[in-house]
């Protein structure tokens, strides 16, 4: 394998945007003939390290995964090489893979792009990944960011999501021992796993964990468990519980997400949408080019339904979106995750209804999962990115350390009270 130093078809110091770069565009060579989870290429990242003081390198992997329809695709994670790697008392490195909550039909919002921009300032005082990134590795952890939506952007096709966050971690795994990566251990043995994602994020995570039984067994030896904040159990009620909110936007997103991986869904949705007045198609279509954040303050307080000729049954009675509701948008459909959980979700939770996440657990009790759920009295989904994060990244620390055991817990639910969230001040 031939490192690249510099993006393709430049000799610049600057990367491109995803929609205009090969490597998310075009379909790697030998795809169709490469098992999930080869790497197809690796570039370091000019400049990479220079926004994250922790880190010693950054590359991007290219790599061969699964879509949620089990077609051959391909994605690309991030890799941040600590500056001081921590390792355990059993000698072992710890490779986090921390799924990005980025929220959009858009290729162009890749984290494998976004981290490696200037960290763009939020109205809800939410400490940039950017932040989070480096206190990770300051850890002494080795961090893999996939673009798990795939070269369709498919937001909200969480099979997808799945199959790219397992893949994104075996392609890490692959490349130990290589004479290139020499700041990677010697053996993949050294290394143990574990996930984080939160909202968008913890749909990637979530699917992972799941699907890992059978799409990924062979990952089982390594992986120490996944923390899962705002836990999104199930999209579909989602779409209810925001509907004429100002959240409202992300269930458009996710919708278009979803008809970039399925076209007969686009097909669908295309033939349903209302061809006159505020909301027509061209208003609808409009967030195909939007994040969360910028479909919140485009679409705040829409009722979705009124862009459908049917309104509501349009949505809610088709064939073509029921199978996506079981397949796609509940948790839990493909069976139980053999790795230990920490869930935490403010009950508040104004986005995801609390009520999913406790019929999940629920559901996971009776198939022997190990849970440790967080219901936050305090706050509500934004607040607990925050109010959440210290205890996702404490409880990664103990699993990661051994200094925990989890792996026969049983199921712990208890409610806290944390508050620790401080927004901007004008």
């Amino acid at each position: 394998m031939v490192l690249s130093t510099s993006a393709p078809g430049t000799g610049s110091h600057k990367l491109l945007l995803p929609s205009q770069d090969p490597w998310y565009t075009t379909a790697p060579p030998n795809l169709e003939a490469a098992s999930p989870g080869t790497v197809l290429g690796v570039r370091a990242v000019p400049d990479g390290p220079t926004l994250y003081n922790n880190a010693s390198a950054a590359f991007h992997i290219l790599y061969r995964t699964t879509g949620s329809r089990y077609q051959p695709t391909w994605a690309v994670t991030s890799l941040l090489i600590p500056k001081k790697p921590f390792t355990s008392s059993s000698g072992c490195n710890a490779l986090l893979s921390y799924q990005i909550a980025y929220n959009s039909p858009s290729i162009d919002y890749g984290p494998s792009y976004r981290i490696f921009q200037p960290a763009p300032s939020n109205p809800f005082g939410i400490p940039s990944n950017h932040e989070l990134l480096n206190t990770l590795l300051s850890r002494g952890w080795f961090v893999t960011i996939p673009d798990f939506e795939g070269p369709r952007a498919a937001f909200g096709a969480t099979v997808q999501a799945g199959h790219a966050t397992l893949d994104g971690i075996r392609a890490v795994l692959s490349l130990c021992g290589n004479s290139q990566f020499l700041l990677l251990p010697n053996s993949a043995d050294k290394f143990k796993y574990a996930l984080w994602g939160y909202s968008g994020g913890s749909l990637a995570s979530e699917k992972a964990a799941e699907l890992q039984v059978q799409y990924a067994p062979e990952l089982a030896k390594g992986f120490v468990g996944a923390a899962l904040g705002g836990l999104v159990s199930n999209i579909g009620t989602g779409l209810t519980a925001s509907n004429k909110t100002p959240f409202i936007g992300n269930l458009i997103l996710v919708l278009l997400g979803i008809m970039n991986e399925y076209p007969e869904v686009d097909t669908y949705i295309r033939s349903r949408l209302k061809t006159d007045g505020p909301r027509d198609a061209a208003a609808f279509l409009r967030g195909r080019e939007m994040d969360s954040i910028q479909s919140f303050q485009a679409y705040a307080g829409e009722d979705i339904y009124g862009f459908f000729i049917g309104g509501k049954a349009d949505l809610e009675e088709s064939e073509v979106l029921r199978r996506i509701r079981k397949v796609e948008w509940t948790l839990g459909f493909h069976g139980a995750p053999e790795i230990p959980l920490f869930i935490y979700k403010a009950i508040a939770d104004e986005i995801t209804p609390i009520a999913d996440t406790d019929d999940h657990v629920d559901h996971y009790k009776r198939y022997g999962v190990s849970i440790l759920y967080e219901r936050n009295t305090a706050g509500n989904h934004v607040t607990e990115i925050v109010n959440g994060q210290d205890r996702a990244i404490e409880w990664l620390d103990s699993v990661f350390s051994g200094s925990r055991n989890v792996a026969n817990q049983g199921v712990e639910i208890r409610d806290v009270t944390v508050d620790v969230y401080k927004p901007l001040t004008s």
